[in-house]
């Protein structure tokens, strides 16, 4: 197998070269190529492995918003250094990505997954036990452990598309991203059940035990497969750190690819720290007004939210993937269009963002019609993240594909997670 070239992949191009499962080799001895790639029960288990260890990374990231005002009693903190937990937290993932990107394309992305793995099992248990009076110390230390989010999802997609060609490829980023939702809606539910208990700090140490469950099957399961393997290429020379990320910002489908996903991440970031809130404020202001929450407590309605909120998001993934697929094999009623990912993002963007600005506005109206355009919205939306990425992995060589995902993650944290929340606090 020979290196890729230092253009960034045209999608016009039949680079991808499909094979068939039913020929894969039976001995682990021959060589990882197009031809003889990973067992097919290996690559499904890595990608099964990956996509929990992204999971418990998302709900290890917003637990915490779920338990916030018990935390800010804990510790004796104001609301602004409750929203400084976040923002200190951001600024971390964003080191950690800029370093796992350098290293990503150099480096055994196994390995570096698995010492992420365990540095961020180390500061969850480490945060979980910090004294009332050393808040500066919570601070450092439950920031660090955005090592663990940074290194999975810096670095899984590019292994998926090291695993599967096509439509495999597709169904292993659909598959990923539906942990998003489930992550942060379950972590959220998690920690507000807890709230209101002298088991909180237990809210932040559930993830440990199952990151070391994982840990260990990642060890002996994650596969580490040849970058560009099951694609055709020709010889590179290496380049350094600096040339990779210049002629990455060379190519235009990687800044068209982020755009939309930067769009949807600020939405998410504000909405997903201050949902509760919002909630809360609309019951207040109305007085619980029965016709409008028709009798419903606050944290039933967080409930029935988490809920809607996972659900429908692994439904959108599954369809917004799916209808993309359809429409780029011209299945069906569709015209057979390799434009078909991108032109789907588009359409997401453009039917879901009227169901959320509805949403705001019935919340303190009509709650179960809030939830639903909410559901709607998400439901359209669902595909943008997977579907960027895959454009991502056909516009980028293998070679600096760890370094694309980690700028793509670096710009979402600088466009929305970091800056969201606080713009959405002064709205």
């Amino acid at each position: 197998m020979t290196a890729v070239s230092n253009n960034a992949f045209d999608p016009e191009d039949d680079l991808v070269v499909r094979w068939n499962d039913e020929d894969e080799p039976q001995s682990d001895s021959l060589p990882i190529t197009r031809d003889y790639p990973i067992q097919l029960w290996r690559r499904i288990t890595s990608v099964a492995l990956l996509t929990l260890l992204s999971l418990f990374t998302m709900f290890d990231r917003y637990v915490t918003a779920g338990i916030l005002p018990r935390l800010e009693e804990y510790y004796s903190i104001s609301n602004t250094w409750g929203g400084i937990l976040q923002t200190v937290y951001v600024a971390f993932y964003v080191i950690c990505l800029l370093i796992v990107g350098v290293i990503g394309d150099r480096m055994s992305r196994k390995l570096i997954i698995l010492v992420s793995t365990i540095v961020w099992i180390i500061f969850m248990i480490a945060s979980s036990f910090i004294p009332q009076n050393m808040f500066w110390l919570f601070l450092i230390v439950r920031s660090l452990t955005s090592i663990g989010i940074a290194s999975v999802n810096a670095l899984s997609p590019s292994l998926f598309a090291d695993y599967f060609s096509g439509s495999g490829r597709g169904f292993s980023l659909m598959i990923f991203f539906m942990s998003l939702p489930i992550g942060a809606s379950s972590s959220i539910a998690f920690g507000s059940a807890l709230a209101d208990t002298d088991y909180f700090l237990w809210a932040m140490r559930l993830c440990p035990i199952i990151a070391f469950v994982l840990l260990i099957l990642s060890f002996f399961f994650l596969e580490e497969p040849i970058r560009g393997g099951l694609e055709d290429s020709v010889e590179e020379e290496k380049c350094s750190v600096m040339e990779d990320i210049v002629k990455i910002f060379r190519v235009k489908s990687f800044w068209l690819s982020c755009l939309p996903t930067l769009l949807i991440n600020f939405y998410l970031s504000g909405f997903s720290w201050w949902s509760a809130t919002l909630v809360s404020y609309a019951m207040n202001s109305t007085d619980y007004d029965t016709s409008i929450y028709h009798g419903i407590q606050y944290d039933e309605w967080m409930g029935i939210t988490s809920i809607a909120s996972c659900c429908v998001g692994i439904l959108g993934s599954f369809v917004c993937v799916n209808f993309a697929e359809f429409w780029r094999d011209g299945r069906f009623c569709f015209k057979k269009s390799i434009r078909a990912p991108a032109l789907t993002v588009g359409l997401s963007c453009l039917l879901s963002a009227p169901c959320i600005f509805a949403y705001l506005l019935l919340i303190n109206v009509e709650m179960f019609s809030a939830i639903a355009l909410s559901s709607l919205g998400t439901l359209l939306g669902g595909g943008i993240f997977p579907l960027d990425v895959d454009i991502l992995l056909m516009v980028i060589p293998p070679s600096r594909r760890a370094a694309a995902l980690s700028i793509m993650n670096t710009l979402m944290c600088l466009t929305g997670d970091g800056p969201a929340p606080f713009i959405t606090g002064l709205v």
